[in-house]
């Protein structure tokens, strides 16, 4: 039983909710045309000042909790005070209009407080967001139908992990209700064994450019161009620097003094462009298919690592409308591929080729041709204990890969990598960042045993200074190990 105390529209709302859930409800109010209405309903009423009611009256037994609704904090402890006399252990919940107020009555018995203004306030705040994504949109698909003559071209980040080949194929899905004809374009390769299996299983069609000139004859057979899971052309894309996309869609730390273009949604706080992508179609009630939501589904948990980072209200909401949309089977088929002898190979070379110093981990894996390995290894290495922070790093072609894992939340690795190695040449997350660096003369020489140390002081040295740690102060505790192993 729940005894409401006052009945204003809040209170008589509450008691009709609750007695249509079967609850029993006793509403005690001195106001007799409010208490009227209430009994027509079969609600049980007690006409009567609440100041003044003898509260010994009511079945103490039965009772759940008690709902003051009255706005006087002097009336509410008094009160408090006179329930909790006559029934010590029972539940009281309180309106209050400041968090002040909230605090002082919950040191003096009140179990719970609700802030009436400030739910008002989020409800507005709610519905103020609705319209802001009813604009976008808006927008979005007015920009997406005027490529109706030659269509859109939809690129994604270089090299492209299960979350912007989801947001691409969202995108993709969204043109197609708009009857606009389009096609996934990237950079770089799909290395890593599950993004594999997520390109084969869901039967992706995607076009591999190898270079900006390739890029460049795309652009001149369609109206319109978006770039996803990326926000700046040529930084971790295919995209020619001098290219204004008309679409950009992207959760990544990004200058947005440098982003040009017709649309664009940048969403750094949420925890993956999937979750942008599934806003969208949700709001133009488009219901994702199965292999679609599994693929939406499948790039919110990866870049949330499992809902364990970077993670907000809106990747969970996403996911939790995603999920009975999901093919399990094949979710299932996607998160359990078979490791590739490389990538076990790279992983055992980061162990064996680690570099600790305080909390950090550094690792160079030298050469390699599946640069997806380097963030398996870089969270398998995060797992090491006493490390918070985590670089590994490996040469492939004419590049030198990098990516990071951290715990640690006094370090936003985006920016750290960013200061280390240039702006265009690395970003991501506060907690997962990556990068690429060219060799430059370096990739010219034959000389590999040279190549694989200019790289690698190179690389310790840019990120370490970066770190603001001592870097000669560290190869000097390398050496008297040395020494003293000796």
């Amino acid at each position: 039983m729940y005894i409401i105390l006052g009945c204003d529209d809040i209170g008589c709302a509450l008691a009709r909710n609750l007695n249509k859930t079967g609850e029993d409800v006793v509403v005690v109010d001195n106001d007799e045309a409010v208490m009227a209405g209430l009994k027509e309903l079969n609600l049980h009423t007690i006409l009567a000042d609440i100041n003044t009611f003898d509260f010994s009256l009511l079945p103490v037994k039965d009772i759940i909790a008690f709902i003051i609704l009255k706005k006087n904090s002097q009336e509410i402890m008094a009160l408090v005070q006179r329930i909790k006399k006559i029934i010590p252990n029972t539940f009281i919940l309180s309106r209050v209009v400041s968090e002040r107020e909230a605090l002082v009555l919950q040191k003096n018995g009140v179990d719970c407080t609700v802030q009436t203004n400030k739910i008002i306030t989020n409800a507005i705040l709610t519905d103020l967001e609705t319209a802001k994504l009813k604009r976008s949109a808006f927008h979005l698909v007015n920009v997406i139908k005027a490529a109706y003559h030659k269509g859109l071209a939809i690129f994604l980040q270089d090299n492209p992990d299960p979350d912007a080949l989801a947001s691409g194929l969202a995108l993709k899905r969204i043109a197609d209700d708009c009857g606009i004809k389009s096609r996934i374009y990237y950079g770089g390769h799909i290395g890593h064994q599950q993004n594999k299996r997520l390109v084969d299983l869901l039967k992706i069609e995607l076009v591999q450019l190898k270079n900006t000139e390739e890029s460049r004859k795309v652009l001149a057979t369609v109206d319109k161009v978006a770039l996803i899971e990326a926000s700046i052309p040529s930084k971790n894309n295919i995209l020619h620097p001098s290219v204004i996309p008309n679409i950009i869609i992207d959760h990544h730390q990004t200058d947005f003094n440098l982003v040009k273009g017709e649309f664009i949604e940048i969403m750094p706080k949420i925890g993956a462009a999937s979750t942008i992508m599934t806003r969208y179609l949700r709001y133009l009630n488009i219901i994702p298919s199965p292999p679609l939501a599994t693929a939406l589904r499948y790039g919110i948990r990866v870049d949330t690592g499992g809902f364990t980072r970077n993670t907000t209200p809106e990747d969970i909401d996403a996911a939790a409308y995603l999920s009975p949309l999901v093919d399990a089977q094949l979710l299932n088929q996607i998160e359990n591929p078979p490791m590739s002898m490389e990538t076990l190979d790279i992983i055992g070379r980061a162990i064996c080729n680690r570099e600790v110093k305080g909390s950090y981990l550094v690792s160079f894996v030298e050469f390699i041709n599946d640069r997806d390995a380097l963030p398996q290894a870089a969270e398998l290495a995060l797992h090491t204990e006493g490390i918070s922070t985590v670089l590994v790093f490996g040469i492939d072609k004419d590049k030198v890969h990098l990516s990071a894992r951290s715990t640690d939340s006094s370090i936003n690795l985006a920016l750290l990598l960013e200061k280390a190695f240039g702006f265009m040449n690395a970003g991501g997350h506060a907690m997962m960042a990556a990068g690429s660096i060219s060799l430059g003369v370096l990739g010219n020489t034959n000389d590999k045993k040279s190549l694989l140390k200019s790289a690698s002081n190179l690389v310790r040295k840019k990120f370490f200074t970066a770190a603001g740690l001592d870097m000669e102060e560290h190869e000097m505790h390398k050496e008297l190990e040395l020494l003293t192993n000796k």
